[in-house]
């Protein structure tokens, strides 16, 4: 168990050099990231389980029946899930236990008109966790390749306490970040919106992952944990177990083979999915994360939307991050360059939103300092009334 918990633990509370996102985004590379991967290495675990199936048929090798049935499924017959019918009296047909003729749920004798329910997933769950870590992580990758170490660059030394403390190191940072503005005005706003349809992205991916993993399961995954949820407050003379319809520990499987005159032999098998105590568990969880997920991370785009169109909610969102050690009206003029246009001002707010994320308040106050008469300039006349009232004061000089 050390070997898988130690790199996930190391992976989470591995720290960047510098923070470039929000904590919502971080949910979708790195903590769903890890949440599949260790369920991958779970469900391919066999020391945790045993032999993912065992299969039992008369007259057929144990191996050779577990093999065949690994590979070409296993079935249930969803009339037998549970007492779904009113004509299976108590004791009989449909009862589940010793009592009645149907010992494990989904398992009976397939009538004629009687409909079959193919598990064929079980062969591709691991593989099939290991493409949506990788999905989860796609939106991570776009944002890391167009940012390109850019907030790693400007802050450098300055998330290390050591460096905040020391004035000159502390002066000499500021300044290069100040001819970094001088420089490269007017050009944040597509590094801005990258992050923006990062987040969307990851969104998407969310939602989608949700459907996929709905196909994947024959369309059982929408209700799933919902259904799991709410099994206890159901009849028990009634319901039907979610996690046995969805996933059974126990199933059966056709045999078929040539006798010694050439006849076809049928051998009806019943197999124990063992893996599949560890499958339910995992696709519970998944539900409740993904649900989770895409309700926080719509949240977060309609929040992006309200910090887009609102002026004032920036600056809070600034002041908040330096703890409103900074001053506010400083933070308002950097943040309201009249010569930039709102896609400038947008790309403005997300580069010093970055700063005061990796910059102590000291550090953020002094920067604020230098770049709001880059960002802002003010005509040295505009705090008198009129030009006349500035050139009398000029004479008076």
């Amino acid at each position: 168990m050390d070997g898988v918990v130690g790199p996930v633990k190391k992976y989470l509370l591995k720290r960047d050099p510098a923070n470039t996102d929000n904590t919502v985004f971080q949910l979708h590379y790195r903590a769903t990231f890890m949440i599949l991967i260790v369920s991958m290495m779970l469900v391919s675990a066999r020391q945790y389980i045993g032999d993912p199936i065992n299969c039992i048929a008369e007259g057929v090798p144990g191996g050779t029946m577990d093999l065949y049935c690994w590979i070409h499924s296993t079935f249930s017959v969803p009339s037998r899930w549970g007492k779904l019918q009113d004509e299976y009296a108590e004791g009989g047909v449909g009862a589940v236990g010793p009592a009645g003729s149907q010992p494990h749920p989904g398992i009976a004798p397939i009538g004629e008109d009687e409909t079959v329910v193919h598990h064929k997933y079980y062969q591709w769950v691991v593989f099939f966790l290991f493409v949506q870590a990788l999905f989860f992580y796609v939106p991570r990758m776009i944002w890391k390749s167009a940012e390109g170490g850019l907030m790693k660059m400007l802050v450098n030394d300055l998330t290390n306490p050591a460096f905040m403390v020391n004035k000159d190191e502390r002066s000499d940072r500021v300044a290069f970040i100040v001819k970094y503005f001088k420089t490269t005005s007017k050009t944040h706003g597509g590094y801005a919106l990258n992050f923006f349809f990062c987040e969307l992205l990851a969104f998407i991916n969310v939602v989608g992952q949700i459907y996929f993993t709905d196909r994947f399961l024959g369309y059982t995954f929408t209700t799933y944990g919902w259904d799991v949820a709410t099994l206890n407050t159901m009849d028990p003379e009634s319901r039907a177990d979610p996690m046995n319809m969805v996933f059974p520990k126990v199933a059966k499987c056709t045999f078929h083979k040539y006798g010694p005159s050439g006849t076809i032999q049928t051998h009806d098998g019943l197999c124990i999915l063992a893996l599949n105590i560890i499958n339910e568990k995992i696709y519970v969880f998944l539900w409740f994360w993904f649900v989770g997920l895409a309700l926080v991370s719509a949240l977060a785009l309609l929040y992006r939307i309200l910090i887009i169109l609102s002026p004032g909610m920036r600056v809070n969102v600034v002041m908040a991050h330096c703890l409103y050690n900074v001053d506010k009206k400083l933070v308002q003029e950097c943040l309201d360059a009249p010569k930039h246009s709102f896609i400038d001002k947008i790309g403005d707010y997300w580069m010093i939103f970055l700063l005061s994320k990796n910059l102590s308040p000291i550090a953020m106050q002094e920067l604020l300092e230098e770049l709001q008469p880059i960002l802002n300039p003010q005509p040295a006349y505009a705090t008198y009334p009129n030009l006349e009232s500035f050139n009398n004061k000029e004479s008076a000089m």
